[in-house]
């Protein structure tokens, strides 16, 4: 009962996971509308919609950290290096006799651009819009009702601690996989 990898599961899972679920909604969920709703006036509306897909992929980033920090090990490896929250990068001018490197993307431009075109920024939307919420709540819910109990009983606390590890690995195997991987 004394293994960290325990109570940094229950820690994340109970304290942590519902408040950061809580603010990319609202965030993702109030610039998406009105991003959305007032794309009618075109800068205004562009600039939320901007304002939104960076969010998303800033919040994005933070949950990868999240769920590996506090639970392991995952079906899937960590994403290394983190994707690029606005910065993208390409192969520099192969010139002759240089070998070709990796550069970051230097125009405003070309980076919202591919912001706005990348397959992953819409599928951190999708993630903390509709999987994220369902899934914090319920294992919310469930967690805040039995760990107590099962802590207060003593018995049942080894057998409550295991299974929150196994969720918290589950949820973050879920999230790895909605925000990582690329949907073909």
């Amino acid at each position: 009962m004394g293994r960290r990898a325990y109570h940094a599961a229950v820690f994340h899972l109970m304290v942590v996971n519902f408040p950061y679920a809580l603010a990319a909604w609202i965030y993702l969920f109030v610039f998406t509308l009105t991003g959305t709703t007032l794309l009618i006036t075109l800068p205004l509306g562009a600039l939320l919609c901007f304002l939104d897909l960076l969010g998303a992929r800033a919040f994005a980033r933070g949950e990868l950290a999240l769920q590996t920090k506090f639970h392991g090990p995952l079906a899937y490896p960590p994403p290394y290096p983190p994707r690029p929250i606005f910065q993208r990068t390409r192969l520099s001018e192969v010139e002759f006799g240089q070998q070709p490197s990796v550069q970051y993307e230097n125009s405003f431009y070309k980076n919202t651009y591919a912001m706005f075109t990348d397959a992953t920024t819409y599928q951190a939307l999708f993630y903390f819009l509709v999987i994220k919420p369902s899934i914090t709540f319920f294992v919310s819910l469930t967690l805040v009702v039995l760990v107590p109990v099962s802590y207060v009983l003593v018995l049942p606390a080894p057998l409550m601690l295991r299974f929150v590890r196994k969720l918290g690995i589950w949820q973050a195997n879920v999230a790895v996989e909605g925000l990582y991987h690329e949907v073909s």
